[in-house]
């Protein structure tokens, strides 16, 4: 009896690590994911957001990344689904289409409330001023070149540090 007692504790024990070790996984996931966002903004601005008015780019864009669109479905007959975009043309979320996307709900809220759900525009208008407070936080404000440059060094030098621990290796 022992015996399955202690095999039993050990199955337990390896099944608490993999589940430490994947949280562990995803949360380094997420902050390199934000690092790259970061660098992505200050290597490639997004001056303008015209591509969002075009319906067949919007479509191109929610087939390759889905996640980075809400569907608002409309009451009635017309029932095609509005995405409302989070991220820019290379699928990683930007405060400037989450401010338009915000106007673009607000608008509808004021001027089509009859033709949505309630609660489901403020569910959207909610995840939206959610998502636009973490970006206004994390986002690097504009700077002279030598100023992003020195940035841009120091995210990469950043990025390679966590790597580093990840695989185990003394940062170099």
């Amino acid at each position: 009896m022992g015996k399955l007692n202690k095999q039993h504790l050990n199955k337990e024990n390896k099944i608490n690590l993999q589940s430490k070790k994947q949280a562990s996984i995803n949360e380094d996931i997420q902050k390199l994911s934000e690092l790259i966002r970061k660098v992505n903004d200050l290597i490639n601005p997004e001056e303008t957001l015209d591509y969002l008015q075009n319906k067949e780019l919007v479509d191109k864009l929610y087939g390759k990344h889905p996640k980075c669109f809400i569907k608002l479905t409309p009451i009635g007959r017309d029932t095609s689904p509005y995405l409302i975009p989070l991220c820019n043309r290379s699928g990683y979320e930007d405060p400037k289409v989450i401010a338009v996307a915000l106007k673009m709900v607000q608008r509808l809220m004021a001027q089509h409330a009859d033709e949505f759900d309630s609660n489901d525009m403020q569910r959207v208008l909610n995840q939206l001023n959610h998502r636009n407070n973490v970006l206004s936080k994390a986002i690097p404000k504009p700077a002279m070149m030598a100023a992003q440059k020195a940035k841009l060094t120091r995210m990469f030098h950043n990025i390679k540090q966590h790597l580093n621990t990840i695989n185990g290796r003394e940062n170099i």
